[in-house]
């Protein structure tokens, strides 16, 4: 019944059909498969409508499509008889068009990251967002396609590919709580940067130990961490340094071992002194030295640190990292008897990103406001701002957990 289904679409919708079998991802949308066949985006839309007639697809919200898992060995007996050179130049179309789509959304999610992949070469072009917003929204449906992408380009081989795509994954992962896909990543991006392009292996083995951390694997993450670190012991890049021992001292602060955490961070900040033009980098370190020292109950040195960072941040006209800095500086205020001004921090801070930032950074502000109210007696800011972020963040990805938690306890 399938085939005489099949016999009667158009010669557009068959090939369509096909591809699908090769779509690495859980479902999609018209663009990737458009770029994959060189064919018009509307031409592909109609055909992917004239599928779901058939119901040889299924169709779901965002006019995303799946094969229909009754059909699928069917379409993978068609896409099997292809001619192995075209379905490979289909195939490589496909998956570019998703890095080559990942990597421009990089410069409006984070216009000043450093990159340390040389770029791959892209036989598809890109989509280019608008915006900010449009690129987040993007990479807020395409995450597990992305994370299957990465698996796919490295069982063929492409470890030019997977190297970008996890660097862009990275960037795109941070203000999201989709950590197990951004762990699952980074993981690949490490395997092939081994193979590929070892002196910077510890790029993405730093990263994932970051995200295990975010996904409260604490083992796992320290682990990751310790590699990353002692792959760095003799590079000549003080980025590479600075970037693997500063994420070893988020993964050790995060693990409960604010000393270890210090430590490591120090060892950051001497290689990021080495790093010419990057007063966002320098900033980030002084927060999580900050950090530290509040943790470790210091609260003079963790205020110096955070205001230190603050005011880089301010002058360098980075509004974002001024309003997560706002979070620790809060916490190290309060600690130091001063909720009223650390409730003035906060309340500018989130004047500053307006209520379009990312929900990631949004409920990290959200949750030091709730913190500062209690510690101010009023309850009922702290009740409302709670109630929202339960019900904000038990939906948003494996690692929303700790915050969860957090507005649960508040």
């Amino acid at each position: 019944m399938t085939g005489l289904v099949h016999g009667h679409l158009s010669e557009t919708a068959q090939q369509v059909y096909a591809l699908l079998a090769d779509h690495p991802g859980p479902d999609t949308t018209a663009a990737p498969l458009a770029a994959a066949l060189d064919l018009s985006e509307p031409a592909v839309t109609d055909a992917l409508t004239m599928l779901h007639t058939a119901q040889l697809v299924d169709r779901w919200p965002g006019d995303r499509y799946r094969l229909a898992e009754r059909v699928r060995p069917h379409a993978i007996r068609l896409r099997e008889r292809e001619r192995p050179s075209v379905r490979s130049h289909q195939r490589a179309r496909l998956i570019d068009f998703y890095a080559a789509t990942a990597v421009a959304a990089v410069s409006l999610i984070a216009p000043d990251a450093h990159r340390f992949s040389p770029s791959a070469a892209h036989e598809a072009t890109p989509h280019l967002h608008a915006d900010e917003r449009q690129a987040r929204a993007w990479f807020g449906w395409e995450h597990q396609v992305l994370r299957h992408v990465a698996t796919a380009a490295a069982g063929w081989g492409w470890d030019d590919v997977v190297v970008e795509l996890a660097e862009a994954v990275w960037h795109l992962s941070r203000p999201t709580y989709h950590h197990d896909d951004l762990a699952a990543v980074q993981h690949a991006g490490h395997t092939a940067a081994q193979r590929s392009h070892p002196a910077i292996a510890a790029v993405f083995r730093a990263r994932e130990a970051a995200a295990l951390s975010d996904l409260d694997n604490h083992d796992g993450a320290r682990a990751a961490a310790a590699d990353a670190t002692l792959s760095v012991e003799d590079t000549d890049d003080p980025r590479l340094a600075a970037l693997a021992y500063s994420l070893s001292g988020r993964v050790q602060l995060a693990a409960g071992h604010p000393d270890r955490a210090a430590h490591d961070l120090h060892a950051a900040l001497r290689a990021q002194r080495r790093v010419a033009r990057d007063p966002h980098g320098h900033a980030v370190l002084h927060r999580r030295i900050g950090q530290a020292h509040l943790a470790l109950g210091r609260v003079d040195d963790a205020l110096r640190h955070l205001r230190n960072s603050h005011e880089e941040l301010t002058r360098a006209r980075h509004p974002l990292g001024a309003a997560r800095t706002a979070v620790p500086l809060a916490d190290a205020l309060i600690a130091a008897g001063h909720p009223g001004a650390a409730m003035a921090e906060l309340s500018n801070a989130r004047t500053r990103i307006g209520a379009t930032a990312a929900v990631r950074y949004l409920a990290a502000l959200d949750l030091a406001t709730a913190r500062t109210a209690y510690h101010l007696g009023d309850t009922s800011i702290t009740r409302r701002l709670t109630d929202t972020l339960i019900t904000q963040l038990t939906h948003a990805g494996p690692g929303a957990t700790t915050d969860l938690n957090a507005a649960h306890e508040l």
